[in-house]
């Protein structure tokens, strides 16, 4: 199962709090494309949404550049500034929610979290749940080992990321 792009309905469904540079960030990475990022904007529409995320709810499938520019003009008018090691956290958190969720499909979930890990520069907080690497001493692995710390990974995301809304 490859589970990228993420749907722009889903990204939006689990993280609605997005900025513009997180989205730019999914896009450069290919964790979501061009028509999830439509779908997410559109989502989240609201009177006072920017014109430029009015213009790219209302773009065509096939006007990618477009999308990128505009996408760029909203980034270049945020003052919420997002650095790459804050903004590659919602999307670990939301490539392992989404594989989770659908880990039934997959024929090896666990290989899909190894690919993600090497494609995000191997982030320390999916150790945990790459089958090989080594255990913290006197720990016994196991498949069941493995989606606990899954939960436990994912149950932190989800603490950090309330906190932070909190914050904002």
């Amino acid at each position: 199962m490859k589970p990228l792009p993420l749907n722009g309905h889903y990204v939006y469904y689990k993280a609605p709090w997005l900025h513009w540079a997180h989205l730019n960030f999914g896009l450069k990475k290919g964790l979501i494309n061009e028509q999830g990022i439509a779908d997410y904007i559109c989502d989240g529409l609201t009177k006072i949404s920017p014109p430029e995320a009015y213009e790219i709810a209302t773009l065509g499938a096939t006007e990618h550049q477009l999308l990128r520019e505009l996408l760029q003009t909203l980034l270049s008018k945020d003052s919420h500034q997002v650095e790459s090691e804050e903004a590659i956290r919602p999307w670990i958190y939301l490539t392992l929610s989404y594989l989770f969720e659908n880990k039934d499909l997959a024929d090896d979930p666990f290989e899909s979290i190894e690919e993600l890990y090497a494609d995000l520069g191997y982030p320390e907080e999916i150790a945990p749940i790459i089958r090989y690497m080594p255990l913290t001493e006197g720990a016994v692995g196991s498949e069941e080992l493995l989606y606990d710390n899954w939960k436990t990974i994912l149950s932190n995301y989800e603490d950090y990321f309330q906190n932070r809304i909190k914050q904002h």
